[in-house]
């Protein structure tokens, strides 16, 4: 069994790369060749909340769990907000074959597969990328959408604005695109072409009069039914499509909240992203849309990259090998 950590996985992959993987990853998705029950947690004393995510994946065939802390006394500090182990088996016999970085999975992942949905509904000119959230989402997500967009400037939502300096200056200018710091979620999003919601709220920031139209939203951070970042009543507007019909059905709040409400049909979304990729549904039908990707995140992302991982660190000699049975 093969021990990959956050080094590694930054020798063995590229951001590109990783959206090419979650492309097919999302495409197996929606043709059923995957198992993917819905997350669930152990919620501690202290509302600290240990995630696990098990799935099986048919190409290439293998299956697993990621298991992934999500822990208050982090967030600000020296350690990850996700922290955690990806644990990979091979399908024939069920023997280990790789213990995982679960945090940087997870960073990657998600920001590719917002970056693989905005190529697919963002459109082809835009250039205004506004991050609603300033978190290690926020950093993953400026790289990886400057893969499939030409961006000229980034606008960044902080919540405490004390941290705009520290996080800009990650971004040298003369490699990067202008990094603008906002105070305000309404200001950031003005004139927005591509918009990331990253944060960690509990209740929505972003409000139907703040989207314009000719908006992609990719909307990532909150990942339980009780939470949402974009207000229900937004949905009117929007298409809105999703990473997997069963997972947004049950923990995608807005999308609850609007059907509670009667706000909005059952027949509401458009689609999933993997129907997209393969041709079956459409997507932008014109460039005054308002389109949404709906990213909870599902195992088969986790699985694609991680045996992806694993066969890279076997041809290059890299992860610590341990003699598990």
């Amino acid at each position: 069994m093969l021990v990959i950590n956050k080094q590694d996985i930054h020798q063995l992959i590229d951001m590109a790369s990783c959206i090419d993987i979650m492309r097919q990853a999302m495409v197996q998705v929606s043709q059923g060749k995957t198992r993917l029950p819905l997350r669930w947690g152990l919620q501690m004393p202290n509302q600290d909340l240990m995630g696990m995510m098990p799935g099986y994946l048919a190409d290439p065939e293998c299956f697993g769990l990621k298991i992934v802390n999500m822990m208050q006394a982090n967030r600000g500090g020296v350690n990850s907000s996700h922290l955690g182990c990806m644990m990979l088996f091979e399908a024939e016999h069920g023997k280990p074959l790789a213990l995982l970085d679960a945090g940087e999975i997870t960073a990657m992942r998600t920001a590719a597969a917002s970056a693989m949905a905005t190529d697919l509904l963002a459109r082809k000119n835009a250039s205004r990328l506004a991050i609603v959230g300033s978190g290690e989402q926020a950093i993953s997500h400026i790289h990886a959408i400057c893969k499939v967009r030409d961006i000229d400037s980034v606008h960044v939502w902080f919540r405490h604005p004390e941290k705009a300096q520290g996080f800009i200056e990650q971004f040298p200018s003369d490699l990067w695109p202008p990094i603008v710091a906002h105070h305000r979620v309404e200001e950031c999003l003005k004139g927005a072409d591509i918009v990331c919601t990253v944060s960690a709220a509990q209740q929505a920031i972003v409000f139907e009069p703040m989207l314009e139209a000719g908006m992609h939203l990719n909307v990532v951070g909150s990942s339980i039914k009780e939470h949402q970042e974009l207000d229900f009543q937004a949905l009117l507007h929007c298409r809105y499509f999703v990473d997997y019909f069963e997972s947004a059905n049950h923990q995608a709040g807005e999308l609850i909240h609007a059907r509670e409400q009667r706000l909005i049909g059952e027949d509401y979304v458009q689609g999933e992203i993997g129907q997209l990729i393969g041709g079956e549904i459409e997507g932008r039908h014109k460039a005054s849309d308002i389109t949404v990707y709906r990213s909870l995140g599902v195992a088969a992302q986790d699985l694609a990259m991680a045996h992806y991982l694993y066969q890279q660190a076997r041809q290059q000699g890299l992860g610590s090998s341990v003699d598990f049975l």
